[in-house]
């Protein structure tokens, strides 16, 4: 919809077009006009359907304006404002069929539930009544969901839009709670909505629902506004933790239906003109999730925040380079589980942070040893994509897990699963991997026939002896164009292609992207971190 704003006094008019977020009441436009004549042409021009109007204004009065925008489009809803408790100018106005008479001072939070009415009403003459009402409950499901997402930061509209579609008093002292359904809800989606309707069901059959509200996003996320009696230190401590005791409770229930948990946060005391604040801390203390896992309830603390800087850690330890260089995975991956228990402990580094330390310890892992098959580099890769995928679910224990399985699952691959014969084979291929190698060659060097050497290579390796040779080196290549300034043609004659084209084609087959994209994006992430 849009809205004419006409006041002869700038300070008025301004204060009503810039002092309110308009956009959040679906006003798509706000014209504004100093005098009646100006207000007259600019209404014919641009047809708003909500007109607010001064009473005295110079070149034509709110009141013939009032007549003329009736004349044009009956329909117009036009609120007058005035200075002055005129009698004859009230009922004047209720004969030209004015909405409302407003006297100034205007009240914000009063002209915004006014507005809301009005465009109501007309979207009300506009459908039928059924429609009407599916509109309301539209209008309230999106109105929550711009709350939660930040979209909606108007303390008044905030306050406003709360007692309209809620009933709920926002002047009182309240606290946040943010809940966010555990795992990946997308992936589970009809059990994440089972476990948000029974979490809405227990709050509403708790004695809370007397006293807050719950609101609902589209992300498995709810959001609780609850009074309190007091901002009193000692009475919100006990208040919280007695909420704390009540959303475990909660917990246990939502599993035993549905086998899901959810994790929450809860603020510290405030009012809802402070709600982006105190729906930030609710959400900081929902964060700690990362440390405690699946189900967790915490209490917002002012000194634990998160950090997003970069996670060196072991990257650059040099026991832990030379273990690996030496293949040495047993005394490296002790050397992990340390290093995630110490950062379980200090609760430092936030959920981003964390996510690119673990695929940059993957990363680090197939660039720093020379050992690691080509095959458990795919592999390796495959973990490193689940990373990207769910960081958003995991814990700082499940991105420790994924760390060490690659490590044991490598050591395992290397000590156990190949024979004698193809452990040297192994080690001849990453060897001579850059030099032409066939399958006559390696059978020659571990003394065996060509086909019974293909046939041992398949079943060891699960992949041909072609397409494992072609992985290593499209393998080699990624570390290249990440690790050095070499053109990509060069690196396609380093790891062993004499054709450019043919690298290009076969690199884009296997990772789905061309190499110049991989050089490209990883300068993209390297600005983006020494931003960060």
């Amino acid at each position: 919809m849009k809205l004419l704003i006409a006041d002869d006094d700038e300070q008025i008019r301004s204060g009503i077009e810039q002092g309110i977020d308009w956009s959040s009441l679906d006003m798509k436009m706000v014209i504004t006009a100093s005098n009646g004549l100006e207000a007259l042409e600019r209404f014919t021009e641009l047809l708003p359907e909500i007109v607010i109007t001064d009473v005295r204004m110079p070149g034509m009065d709110g009141l013939e304006l009032l007549k003329k925008i009736k004349e044009i489009k009956p329909q117009t809803r036009v609120i007058i404002l005035s200075g002055y408790n005129d009698f004859e100018y009230l009922k004047k106005a209720i004969q030209l069929d004015a909405v409302d008479y407003e006297m100034k001072p205007i009240r914000a939070r009063s002209l915004i539930a006014l507005i809301q009415k009005v465009k109501e009403d007309i979207i009300r003459e506009r459908v039928t009544e059924q429609e009407f009402q599916k509109y309301l409950e539209s209008y309230k499901t999106s109105f929550g969901e711009e709350l939660i997402s930040g979209s909606i930061t108007d303390r008044l509209i905030i306050l406003e839009g709360l007692q309209q579609y809620y009933g709920f008093d926002g002047t009182k002292s309240l606290v946040c709670v943010s809940a966010q359904i555990d795992g990946d809800w997308k992936k589970n989606s009809d059990t994440a909505k089972i476990a948000a309707d029974t979490i809405c069901r227990l709050f509403a059959a708790s004695d809370l629902a007397s006293r807050g509200i719950c609101l609902r996003s589209k992300e498995a996320k709810l959001v609780f506004l609850v009074t309190i009696e007091t901002k009193s230190y000692l009475y919100y401590r006990q208040f919280a933790s007695e909420l704390t005791n009540r959303l475990r409770s909660w917990n246990r229930e939502t599993r035993s239906v549905c086998q899901l948990s959810f994790s929450s946060g809860i603020s510290s005391p405030g009012s809802v003109a402070e709600f982006v604040k105190l729906y930030q801390e609710a959400n900081q203390a929902l964060s700690m999730r990362l440390y405690e896992g699946s189900g967790s309830i915490q209490v917002y603390n002012n000194t634990a925040e998160l950090s997003d800087k970069t996670i060196v850690g072991l990257l650059e330890n040099a026991e832990f380079i030379l273990q690996l260089s030496q293949g040495d995975f047993a005394s490296a991956t002790g050397m992990v589980n340390n290093e995630f228990e110490c950062m379980k402990k200090e609760r430092e580094y936030s959920r981003k942070s964390v996510a690119a330390y673990t695929r940059n310890l993957l990363h680090f892992f197939t660039v720093t040893n020379r050992i690691v098959p080509a095959d458990r580099i795919e592999q390796i890769q495959s973990k490193i994509a689940f990373i990207e995928g769910n960081a958003d679910y995991l814990s700082i224990e499940e991105f420790r897990e994924i760390v060490v399985s690659v490590f044991e699952e490598t050591l395992t691959r290397l000590t156990k699963d190949l024979s004698p014969v193809m452990l040297r084979t192994d080690e001849f291929i990453r060897k001579n991997f850059t030099r032409e190698l066939t399958v006559e060659m390696l059978s020659e060097q571990v003394g065996k026939t060509p086909n019974y050497f293909s046939h041992l290579f398949k079943r060891e390796f699960g992949v041909s002896f072609k397409e494992y040779v072609t992985r290593l080196r499209i393998s080699k290549a990624k570390e290249l164009i990440l690790h050095t300034n070499d053109l990509i043609y060069e690196i396609s004659g380093k790891v062993g292609f004499s054709d450019y084209t043919y690298f290009t084609q076969v690199f884009k087959k296997m990772e789905g992207y061309p190499p110049a994209a991989l050089r490209k994006n990883n300068l993209v992430n390297a600005d983006e971190l020494g931003e960060n």
